[in-house]
């Protein structure tokens, strides 16, 4: 049994891990599956199953939520992913690492939505705590799972074999589950009829305020998957070598950390309508920045403004699935934001390649970015308002 305040760091403490368990693959899974015989397609599907998995897992906790409470999609997702984790250590051919990675985004997606859906529904403590600051500190716990996921990788990698950096990495996974079976049972409202769950359903497909934080969450993973599916070889035609990269990516996510941390206090000064045009005016001028600028040190500060745009975006778009929910829906709410979150991933990088491999001389930063301008446009036409009232 824990206090409020401590089980809302308990929640930060393993939404960490559960971002901290799919960064720390993302230089070793390509180059694992690749030891076992993948070839580039399947590589390619081991990748993106992940994703796809995902969407279902966000789409079951959603409904779980608001049928059960957050609890159980939170402890057995936490120990499906721990599983996953020990599994991927015993994977023999590309064919298990296929289901295991299923299995694993399965799990991950049962996660996610129920630790937002706990961080909206939790007692405030009054005078010292608000909506902004948690969601501030869910996007730092995001962003030092992205700073610190993918070189602690690195350096096992380097010292041991692969099955034995995910074995590592599985037994710092037990972490979370403890920590979540110490959460104390929760009091939140729970719709446990059939029908009140296809009603919050219609409530939650018709709230703009909803379909606006969706629609955008969209966007930002799109753009964000398309540059790190293309940045790299961006920097590799310049003639730099790959610790570059990493430098360069690190930028961003350091930046995005600080503007998380600023949040609470940008947000008592401007609305999340100002807050949501600037950061996403900076995603779509740094993705153009990222194709016409070819030095170095440009491109670094091209990153830093995504970063900046990125650091306003992710929790301006957490609280208004807040604050456009209810207390009977906040799990289907959570859980549809969720799998568009994973949507984007995996729909526009795909999308910006297969554009640069139809139209000459158009970049997959320039599509990634026009097609963030096109969703904008009417979001800015029909929405301003709900987002102000929000």
């Amino acid at each position: 049994m824990t206090s409020n305040r401590t089980s809302v760091l308990v929640i930060f403490v393993a939404v960490f891990f559960l971002f901290f368990d799919t960064h720390f693959q993302m230089p070793i899974l390509a180059p694992f599956a690749h030891s076992l015989g993948s070839t580039s397609f399947m590589i390619g599907l081991v990748v993106g199953a992940y994703s796809l998995f995902n969407i279902l897992g966000n789409l079951a906790s959603g409904y779980l939520i608001d049928a059960r409470g957050w609890k159980i999609p939170l402890f057995v997702g936490t120990f499906l992913v721990s599983l996953s984790l020990f599994a991927y250590a015993y994977a023999s051919s590309p064919v298990n690492l296929f289901v295991i990675r299923s299995f694993h985004g399965l799990a991950g997606g049962l996660v996610i939505p129920a630790t937002l859906a706990f961080l909206v529904q939790a007692p405030f403590r009054a005078g010292t705590e608000s909506l902004s600051k948690r969601m501030s500190f869910y996007g730092v716990a995001i962003g030092l799972a992205s700073l610190t996921g993918p070189p602690l990788a690195g350096v096992l990698a380097s010292y041991y074999d692969y099955q034995s950096t995910y074995l590592v990495v599985a037994f710092i996974m037990v972490i979370p589950v403890l920590l979540v079976i110490l959460l104390k049972k929760e009091k939140t409202f729970i719709s446990s009829s059939t029908a009140s769950l296809k009603k919050n359903y219609r409530i939650v497909m018709r709230s703009t305020v909803l379909k606006t934080a969706f629609g955008l969450v969209f966007v930002l993973m799109g753009c964000t998957g398309t540059l790190i599916s293309f940045f790299p070889g961006k920097v590799e035609e310049l003639g730099a070598n790959p610790a570059v990269t990493g430098a360069l990516f690190t930028a961003f996510a350091a930046t995005a950390v600080i503007v998380h941390l600023v949040w609470p206090a940008l947000a008592k000064r401007f609305n999340l309508w100002n807050s949501i045009l600037a950061g996403f005016s900076l995603l779509i001028l740094s993705m153009v920045a990222l194709h016409v600028l070819n030095l170095i040190v440009a491109l670094a500060f091209a990153l830093v403004g995504y970063g900046v745009g990125f650091g306003l975006l992710l929790p301006a778009l957490l609280e208004l699935v807040a604050k456009g929910s209810r207390p009977e829906n906040k799990g289907l709410a959570s859980g549809f934001f969720f799998m568009f979150f994973s949507l984007g991933v995996a729909v526009i990088p795909p999308f910006a390649g297969l554009l640069q491999q139809s139209i000459a001389n158009i970049s997959p930063f320039v599509a990634a970015a026009s097609l963030a301008l096109l969703l904008w446009i009417p979001i800015t036409w029909r929405v301003k308002q709900a987002i102000q009232e929000a």
